[in-house]
């Protein structure tokens, strides 16, 4: 028997109403990102479903979560697609995974020629994350400032923009 092409037993798919608690579980557990309302996650993985992915293991059966990415299209760009979060479990590090998410998110949303994010200064994991993205894509990033500190009423570092592109069409 031939080799399985791809031999790790995450599978990928689009987000379900019911993805919502087990992704605001993963935020709460797995620590470093902004916590947002249970409601906000039921309502993104309802109704925003084309550019929200979960990775599950092992494929073809519901596993455990094991990371997402979620975001939206902004309708003043309507050539962005922009990510609004992306985590993946403690257990599943280290296997390219938050990569594969924002491959699947860029997929589901279609028509998108630049992906955006908005990432902390201090926040290297996403910041390499985005910059790696842009390598493997061969698309131009660019990094501005974007929300600054004083807009956030709880000490929040202020977010920079990061635009790829433009990317290629999808196959």
């Amino acid at each position: 028997m031939p080799p399985d092409p791809d031999p790790t037993p995450i599978g990928l798919r689009r987000a379900t109403l019911a993805d919502g608690p087990r992704i605001e579980a993963l935020v709460r557990e797995g620590g470093g990102l902004d916590r947002n309302s249970a409601y906000l996650y039921l309502i993104m993985c309802r109704d925003f479903a084309e550019t929200c992915w979960v990775a599950e293991g092992p494929r073809g059966a519901a596993g455990p979560l094991l990371g997402f990415v979620m975001g939206y299209r902004p309708p003043t760009r309507p050539e962005a697609a922009f990510v609004w979060q992306v985590a993946v479990s403690p257990a599943a590090r280290g296997q390219g995974l938050a990569g594969r998410l924002l491959d699947a998110f860029v997929t589901g949303a279609e028509g998108a020629s630049v992906l955006e994010a908005t990432v902390t200064p201090s926040n290297t994991a996403s910041r390499r994350l985005f910059e790696g993205f842009a390598r493997r894509h061969d698309a131009r990033l660019a990094i501005e400032p974007d929300l600054p500190a004083e807009l956030f009423a709880d000490g929040h570092e202020r977010e920079d923009r990061f635009r790829i592109g433009p990317l290629r069409s999808q196959p």
